[in-house]
């Protein structure tokens, strides 16, 4: 017997092959997020063990101890920030896919009204010729809904195969009583984001967000100091880093002595791009091989130093 399914039918397939885009509990986003918290607790205990060692124990094994854990909680926090972007991208993908299956409804519901209008002279010769144009523009109207979110999960699916083949640090091996993720040669370790500094040297950078805060570091070079200056405009120390690493998703305090409370201490050793030097009134940017920038008068680039006029060097740190 024929009815309005004949007209309504293969939209309604195409909602069926599209899926709802609906996470259910238990979906991978909850699963991965759920993970994550769980490597960042390890993570912030591991950083308290750490911080016991380094009180309580002297020495060079105490120095090749702190620097192992060290590198397994930056190993840890890389971790837990590559498990959110993942949930992040789950997340984003179900809500377009979501928001393409309500449109799908949306022409279902009205090409049904459409054909239940006609009633029982649907199938008349008229009414024929009246739906089946209308039916052949809503289902036009879904396959264009599909296209377009085909062309925007892309994005996500391309951001997925990336975290995937990024390259994961170098194992810590401790040799000759101190903690490195180096080769035997000297050579960085594998992996990692690499930067040209303005010397012409290239510095790698631990992950793409810390890379994209050097970089941004680097693109305001030459612009004035401006005492509570948070843009291009003009910058003061804090300002900057915080600018900097604005630009890379990642909020900062606004002042200088509190920017070390958004990371965890590393050692000069451990330095790494996109970490930062704090002092109780000033801060600059570790940029690697021995370079940092700060805003001084201009922006510049300068050797890494721990003194600083007369304040107190309160040590390098990690932002998370």
């Amino acid at each position: 017997m024929l009815d309005v399914d004949m007209f309504v039918g293969p939209l309604r397939q195409l909602v069926a092959a599209l899926g709802t885009g609906i996470l259910a509990p238990g979906n991978p986003a909850e699963t991965v997020r759920a993970a994550a918290g769980a490597v960042d607790a390890a993570r912030r205990g591991s950083s308290a063990a750490t911080e016991a060692v380094r009180t309580h124990w002297e020495g060079s094994g105490a120095a090749a101890a702190v620097d192992a854990a060290g590198r397994l909680q930056q190993s840890m926090g890389t971790l837990a920030d590559d498990a959110d972007a993942f949930a992040r991208l789950v997340e984003s993908a179900g809500g377009k896919v979501q928001t393409a299956s309500t449109q799908l409804l949306g022409l279902v519901d009205s090409l049904e009204r459409r054909a239940r209008a006609f009633g029982s002279e649907l199938f008349s010769p008229a009414g024929l010729l009246t739906m089946l144009p209308v039916a052949a523009e809503h289902l036009g109207r879904g396959l264009e809904i599909v296209a377009r979110t085909r062309a925007d999960l892309r994005a996500d699916t391309d951001a997925m195969a990336a975290l995937g083949r990024r390259i994961a640090p170098a194992p810590v091996t401790i040799t000759g009583g101190s903690a490195t993720g180096e080769h035997p040669s000297g050579s960085p370790a594998p992996g990692g984001v690499p930067i040209t500094l303005p010397d012409g040297s290239v510095a790698h950078a631990p992950n793409e967000r810390a890379a994209t805060a050097v970089q941004a570091a680097l693109s305001q070079r030459g612009v004035p100091y401006l005492w509570g200056g948070t843009t291009p405009a003009g910058f003061d120390c804090s300002g900057f880093t915080r600018w900097a690493y604005r630009q890379a998703g990642l909020e900062l305090p606004r002042l200088a002595q509190d920017q070390d409370t958004a990371g965890i201490r590393v050692s000069r050793a451990q330095l790494q791009p996109g970490d930062l030097a704090v002092w109780s009134g000033h801060v600059a940017m570790y940029i690697g091989n021995d370079q940092m920038i700060e805003a001084g008068d201009p922006v510049g680039v300068s050797p890494v130093r721990t003194t600083n006029l007369d304040q107190t060097f309160e040590g390098f740190f990690r932002p998370r």
